[in-house]
């Protein structure tokens, strides 16, 4: 998906789309957990599209979210308008504001220039095989200017979905000497591959085998994936489906989700209602994190200010806009950045009935204990918690209430987040259920 250039879709595609992502979707699938415990990186999750402003609005609303990272894609269009015109710019000013506010940026090295092609002779999304040295050219360029300032590097977006028109086999091309390229500049970078789109079955399988069976990712050092689909637990299993194919080629705990996000608005089927935002973001984190991705990055940041209500590309914002910052899953995600992120997770199922799924997340000074309930109804659950300071959050609006450390919890579909501070000296900050 792409902020700057929204998909249209025929009526066709509407009703094909529809299909594609309900079929199979209804019946409940097991989560099926490690036991052991599983460390979060300190910078798991980012956004995408955001931070562009350099206004002391949005740089605050990122850090007090606990944003991470940051990504961009970095058009050709934009840097080389004119064959040998560069212009970094505006891609100056967004990368010097996220260094100053300590965040790290996800670079997209894509997309075509219009004067690659012969007047009439234009692809939206395309690089002719003779026009690969131009494009080239642009991915040195532009590492080399941004060499040390931009964290990690990603070649091409969704390249097996509407992101490329061409063949697959001069995608795997282009693939594989963008990324060499890339390395000529710049050996130390994070460098990703693929940005490959949930749409994993059938043939593209053979996309994704075929990208790495090509060199398409030779040097890479992570694979991109976006693991869209209609409700939390169906992405978790695209996800899994996904991490067995990549493990055939030594990717398996190397997979960053670039992409991951819902739409409260349009016609997607992948659309949820603002109301169930919330949990929604906590849920897809909490049970992408445990499953092993490396990173999670929201799709997006922002609704435009001015929103076509067919239209469910103007819906996927965590924030209602940058005109009045109202949050719709902000308060959520920024739950999940300051008590999950670098934190030890287990998975709780001792005295709890099966149909409740509960983490519990060990950082070094503080805990968080977050349950919800698969399925319809509710259970009364007592739990005792160890440590100080207990506080029960509301989701949606980020407030929190302290609690005692003996309390019965009602647990529904919507999570329940309780935070506490570690007793000091303690190896044993597990909360217990009875």
């Amino acid at each position: 998906m792409e902020y700057s250039s929204r998909i249209k879709y025929s009526s066709f595609m509407i009703v094909f789309l529809s299909l594609f992502f309900f079929t199979g979707s209804c019946a409940s699938i097991p989560y099926n957990a490690v036991n052991e415990g599983r460390y979060i990186p300190a910078d798991f999750l980012g956004v995408v599209h955001a931070g562009m402003t350099n206004t002391v609005e949005e740089n605050d609303l990122i850090d007090y979210m606990g944003i991470t990272w940051l990504l961009e894609t970095f058009n050709w269009n934009r840097i080389e308008p004119q064959q040998g015109n560069w212009d970094f710019q505006r891609y100056d000013t967004f990368v010097d504001n996220a260094i100053a506010n300590n965040v790290n940026v996800i670079g997209v090295l894509a997309y075509e220039t219009p004067w690659i092609f012969e007047e009439g002779m234009a692809r939206r999304k395309y690089i002719p095989p003779e026009k690969i040295p131009e494009f080239l050219n642009y991915v040195r360029t532009t590492v080399e200017h941004f060499k040390g300032r931009v964290g990690a590097w990603c070649v091409w977006n969704e390249p097996n979905w509407d992101f490329w028109t061409g063949t697959d086999a001069e995608f795997f091309e282009l693939s594989r000497r963008a990324i060499d390229a890339v390395r000529e500049v710049d050996t130390e970078v994070i460098l990703l591959g693929g940005a490959v789109n949930r749409n994993i079955t059938g043939l593209r399988k053979k996309f994704i085998r075929g990208l790495f069976e090509s060199g398409g990712l030779k040097n890479t050092d992570y694979i991109a994936f976006h693991p869209y689909d209609t409700n939390v637990k169906t992405s978790v299993r695209t996800y899994e489906n996904f991490r067995k194919i990549v493990d055939e080629y030594g990717f398996s705990e190397r997979i960053w989700i670039t992409e991951m996000g819902y739409p409260t608005g349009g016609w997607y089927p992948t659309r949820v209602t603002q109301k169930n935002l919330p949990k929604r973001v906590i849920q897809t984190i909490a049970y992408h994190a445990y499953a092993g991705a490396k990173k999670l990055l929201w799709y997006q940041m922002y609704d435009p200010a001015e929103r076509v209500l067919s239209d469910s590309e103007d819906f996927f914002g965590l924030v209602r806009s940058r005109e009045d910052y109202t949050s719709k899953g902000a308060e959520a995600f920024r739950l999940c950045a300051l008590y999950m992120q670098g934190a030890a997770c287990y998975a709780l199922t001792d005295g709890l009935p099966g149909s409740i799924q509960a983490f519990w997340y060990q950082g070094e000074e503080k805990s968080a204990l977050v349950l919800w309930k698969e399925g319809l109804g509710s259970n009364q659950v007592n739990i005792l918690l160890p440590g100080t300071n207990h506080l029960l959050h509301n989701i949606v609006t980020g407030n929190a209430n302290s609690i005692s450390k003996d309390i019965v919890v009602k647990i529904g579909s919507d999570p329940v987040f309780i935070t506490y501070s570690n007793t000091s000296g303690s190896s044993d900050n597990k909360p217990v259920f009875k």
